[in-house]
C-alpha cells in the first residue's frame, strides 16, 4: 500500500506518540528520546523526528538549551492535535464525514476526490488530506484513474464481532506475557481515569468514553512489552476509533465497564495476572453483544440521515474518476 506523504505521516505519528506517552504516564519535564519512541512505534528515527516537530509546534514537547527534548504538556483525552492549522481542521471534519457515510453504506467501494468535494462542498485539498489520513490508518487505498478504494473497516455488527474475537485472543494473553510490566505510575493514572469516568458516566461524551476505555486496554497490552501484541492492539484500536466515535453510548454498561476495569487493576496491583486475565476475558464477553447492538442502531440512524440529505440535494453519483 502506498505510504502517505511525510506531512500526513508526521501528524499520524504525533498522535501515536501522544497515545504512547499517555499509556506510559509520562509527566511534564521528562525527557523524550527519538530512539525509544521509534522502537515503540515500530518505525525509524526520521519520521519520528518529523512527528516531534509537529508536537513542538503544538507546544506538547519542548527542546531545552542542552538540545534535549522534554514533554511540556500532555494533551488530555479528547484534546486533539488537529487544531494546528485551519486546513487540517477542515480535513479532519471531512475525514469524519467520510467515515460516517461509509458506515451508513452511503459511499461505494470506489470514490473520486472531485465527487467527494462536491458532496461535502469542500476544497479538493481538504478532501485529499482527509483521504490521506484514512490511508495512513489503513482503511482506504489509491485506485486507478485518480480514485480511491475503501478497504476493510469495522463497519457493522459482523466485523465488530470479529474484532472482539481477535481482542479476546490477544489481550488476556498480553497480560500473561513473561515480559509484562505495568509501571506503577501508569496503573495509578488508569485507576484515576476510570474512577473519574465512573463519577461522570452520565455526562461524558462518546468520544471521551471511547478514548479513555480504549486507552485502558491499549495500555495493558503495551505493558506486555511484546511489540507484536502492541502493534496489533494499536492497529485494531485505530479501526475501532472510526466507529467508536459515532455510535451511541450504552449508558447501562458505562458504570459496569469502569467497575470492571478497576477490578482488573486491583488484580494487577497485587501481582495476580492470571486473575486479571480472567476478569479481562469476562469483561470483553460482556461488552461484545452490547456494542454489536449499538452499532446496528447507529448504522440505521446514519442511513436515515444520509437519506434525508440525499432527498434535499441532488448529488453526483460517487465513484467516477476525479
Amino acid at each position: 500500500m502506498p505510504r502517505p506523504p511525510a506531512a500526513i505521516l508526521h501528524r499520524e505519528l504525533a498522535r501515536a506518540i501522544v497515545e504512547q506517552l499517555r499509556a506510559a504516564a509520562v509527566e511534564p519535564g521528562e525527557r523524550l528520546r527519538e530512539n525509544d519512541l521509534a522502537q515503540r512505534l515500530g518505525t525509524s528515527r526520521s519520521p519520528v523526528r518529523g512527528a516531534l516537530q509537529v508536537l513542538r509546534e503544538a507546544k506538547v514537547v519542548a527542546r531545552q538549551e542542552n538540545r534535549r527534548l522534554v514533554l511540556r504538556h500532555l494533551p488530555s483525552v479528547g484534546e486533539d492535535l488537529a487544531g494546528l492549522d485551519p486546513e487540517t481542521d477542515a480535513a479532519e471534519q471531512i475525514y469524519w464525514r467520510v467515515a460516517s457515510d461509509r458506515l451508513a453504506g452511503a459511499l461505494p467501494d470506489v470514490v473520486g476526490e472531485a465527487d467527494l468535494a462536491r458532496r461535502y462542498e469542500a476544497s479538493r485539498g481538504s478532501v485529499h488530506r482527509a483521504l490521506l489520513q484514512a490511508m495512513g490508518e489503513g482503511w482506504i487505498e489509491r485506485a486507478p484513474s485518480g480514485t480511491w478504494r475503501f478497504l476493510s473497516l469495522i463497519d457493522g455488527p459482523k466485523s465488530y464481532d470479529e474484532s472482539y474475537r481477535f481482542r479476546r485472543a490477544i489481550e488476556p494473553a498480553a497480560l500473561l506475557d513473561p515480559e509484562f510490566d505495568l509501571p506503577g505510575l501508569t496503573l495509578a493514572r488508569l485507576r484515576r481515569d476510570q474512577r473519574d469516568l465512573l463519577e461522570r458516566a452520565e455526562s461524558a461524551s462518546p468520544r471521551e468514553v471511547f478514548d479513555l476505555n480504549s486507552g485502558f486496554h491499549l495500555a495493558l497490552v503495551q505493558a506486555s512489552n511484546n511489540r507484536f501484541f502492541a502493534d496489533a492492539a494499536l492497529r485494531v484500536t485505530r479501526l475501532r476509533r472510526v466507529v467508536g466515535y459515532v455510535i451511541a453510548l450504552d449508558h447501562g454498561r458505562l458504570a459496569a465497564q469502569s467497575t470492571e476495569h478497576l477490578a482488573i487493576l486491583d488484580r494487577l496491583e497485587v501481582g495476580d495476572r492470571e486473575g486479571a486475565a480472567s476478569l479481562l476475558l469476562n469483561h470483553l464477553d460482556a461488552g461484545r453483544a452490547s456494542k454489536a447492538r449499538l452499532l446496528a442502531d447507529a448504522r440505521l440512524k446514519l442511513e436515515g440521515l444520509t437519506s434525508a440529505v440525499t432527498e434535499r440535494k441532488s448529488l453526483t453519483p460517487l465513484g467516477r474518476a476525479a
